[in-house]
C-alpha cells in the first residue's frame, strides 16, 4: 500500500473529455515526448484546442517518411524559422496552428472513440471551426420542436 495524504478539497473530479467533431481547429502545441516503441522512437504530441478544455494527442514515428513529412508540415504551419531542421521538440511548444480532427474508432469496440490529428494548415487559412462555438453546439445541443405554419410571426 502506498500512503499518499492528499487533501482533494480544493479541486474537481477529471470526468475525461469528450470527443471533438471532425473538422479543423485552433490548437496550440503544449507539450512533446520522445519515447520508444516497438518499431523504434517516436514523438508523442500533446495539443490544446484553444477556447476548448480538450487536449489531443498526437504520434510520430522517428524515421518513418509519412511521419517525417507530418513533422515538416507542422513544423511549417506553426511557423518554425527554419522547418527543415528542428533540433528540439521543444521548439514548438507554444506555437499555435490548425489541426484537422477526425474521430478514430476502435476496430474491435474495446475503447471509446478518440480524436485523431490529420492534417495542419497555418492560423488563419480557410476555414476554420471555431472549437468554443463547436463545443457549445454538441454539449448544449437539444432536439428542436419544429415550428407549424401558424406559429411562425
Amino acid at each position: 500500500m502506498a500512503q499518499v495524504n492528499a487533501n482533494l478539497t480544493h479541486y474537481e473530479s477529471e470526468t475525461g473529455f469528450d470527443v471533438l467533431p471532425p473538422g479543423w481547429y485552433h490548437a496550440r502545441v503544449v507539450d512533446s515526448e520522445i519515447k520508444q516503441g516497438d518499431k523504434g522512437p517516436y514523438i508523442n504530441w500533446t495539443y490544446e484546442i484553444v477556447g476548448h478544455p480538450n487536449r489531443v494527442w498526437d504520434i510520430m514515428s522517428l524515421g518513418n517518411e509519412v511521419s517525417m513529412k507530418r513533422l515538416k508540415a507542422l513544423a511549417v504551419c506553426a511557423g518554425h524559422p527554419n522547418p527543415n531542421f528542428i533540433a528540439d521538440t521543444e521548439e514548438l511548444h507554444g506555437k499555435e496552428l490548425m489541426v484537422r480532427l477526425k474521430i478514430e474508432k476502435d476496430k474491435n469496440g474495446q475503447y471509446e472513440d478518440k480524436n485523431k490529428v490529420s492534417a495542419f494548415k497555418p492560423l488563419g487559412t480557410g476555414k476554420d471551426n471555431p472549437p468554443a462555438a463547436v463545443a457549445a453546439q454538441s454539449a448544449t445541443a437539444q432536439p428542436q420542436k419544429p415550428v407549424m405554419p401558424w406559429e411562425k410571426a
